[in-house]
């Protein structure tokens, strides 16, 4: 029975706390004050009553400060211990988390639940941001490979068989013999300027800074028909103005991502890219009948979730969102919304 009362008194609020503690002082000053004075007439009525008052005064002033200061040390606990939890974040400690203890009210209560909820969730950030660090840098590591590999098999190739037909051309006997060296000289020559570019184009295809985004993509559509047999179809509709370069680059990536994703994982017969303008956004969407996966359940480790992820973390640096509906055996469509921005100049 005690120990309730005394933990409801503990979690009076701030105001109450400081609000009764005075009307005690002030009650039994009173109180106490007028028994004393009345005894002290009846008994000693020749006396100078003056000094007892002035006495009175001063016990009642010191009373009324240790009293108040107790109070409001027990008080105004739950706001050092936010303050010693601010400190220790600030000297660079991360697990740091707030227990308020019996003598907080009900808004100390909300502030702590809030002070704890921003820092689980910038250890929730900071973890992610590891995280992501760390697929960049693979995603680097893996891209540096390709484009490693590509050259060396591809392009290095072509320029080791160029140097071998110089040889042979060097040493050709007559016209007619160098002729042919030269021809498949030109032809060595073009696969490799072929090779080369192609390398480049995928880094950055120069018809997106040229022609824009609906040319870009209509481009890369055209590729994955070419060279990989699907049945894709791009379409565009309000796209006559083009929008500002690091919004097309967002989503061109998107773009590229996504068909990339359909070509490695979706095993997919048909995909259908479209980008509208719709009100003040525009939307990005991509659509295949391949075998679907469960989003939920992608593991970031891997290279399809890296893909998802990156794209997520791309449409958001330009305000925008990204919708990924799925499901195994019922193909997959992804869907950019950002806004509307034109392009300056």
């Amino acid at each position: 029975m005690f120990e309730r009362i005394r933990r409801r008194l503990l979690r009076t609020p701030l105001f109450y706390k400081i609000l009764w503690a005075n009307i005690a002082i002030v009650g039994v000053g009173a109180v106490g004050g007028t028994i004393i004075t009345i005894w002290h007439v009846t008994t000693f009525p020749d006396d100078l009553h003056y000094p007892l008052i002035a006495i009175f005064a001063g016990i009642g002033v010191l009373i009324s400060i240790v009293v108040n200061q107790w109070v409001l040390r027990k008080a105004l606990d739950p706001l050092d211990r936010l303050q010693a939890a601010v400190d220790a974040i600030r000297s660079g400690r991360s697990d740091v988390r707030v227990v308020l203890g019996d003598n907080s009210d009900e808004r100390f209560d909300r502030l702590a639940d809030a002070f704890n909820q921003m820092l689980e969730q910038l250890a929730r950030d900071a973890q992610e941001m590891q995280q992501l660090s760390r697929q960049i840098l693979q995603a680097q590591e893996e891209e540096r490979y390709r484009l490693a590999r590509e050259l060396h098999d591809e392009a290095a190739q072509s320029l080791t068989s160029l140097l071998v037909y110089i040889r042979l051309l060097e040493r050709a006997r007559n016209p007619e013999e160098a002729q042919r060296h030269v021809q498949e000289l030109r032809r060595l020559t073009a696969r490799a300027l072929e090779d080369v570019r192609r390398v480049a184009v995928d880094l950055r295809p120069t018809i997106l800074d040229d022609l824009g985004l609906t040319a870009a993509l209509e481009w890369r559509v055209d590729e994955l028909n070419k060279q990989h047999g699907l049945h894709a179809v791009f379409t565009a509709e309000g796209m006559e103005q083009r929008l500002a370069r690091p919004t097309e680059l967002v989503l061109y990536r998107i773009g590229q991502e996504a068909l990339s994703n359909v070509q490695r994982h979706a095993f997919a017969s048909a995909v259908k890219v479209s980008l509208q303008h719709v009100g003040d956004r525009c939307i990005l969407q991509v659509a295949d009948n391949g075998v679907g996966f469960d989003p939920a359940a992608t593991d970031r480790a891997d290279g399809h979730g890296l893909g998802l992820l990156g794209m997520r973390e791309r449409v958001a640096i330009v305000g925008g969102e990204l919708e990924i509906v799925s499901r195994p055996g019922a193909g997959t469509t992804i869907t950019a919304r950002v806004p509307w921005s034109h392009q300056e100049g």
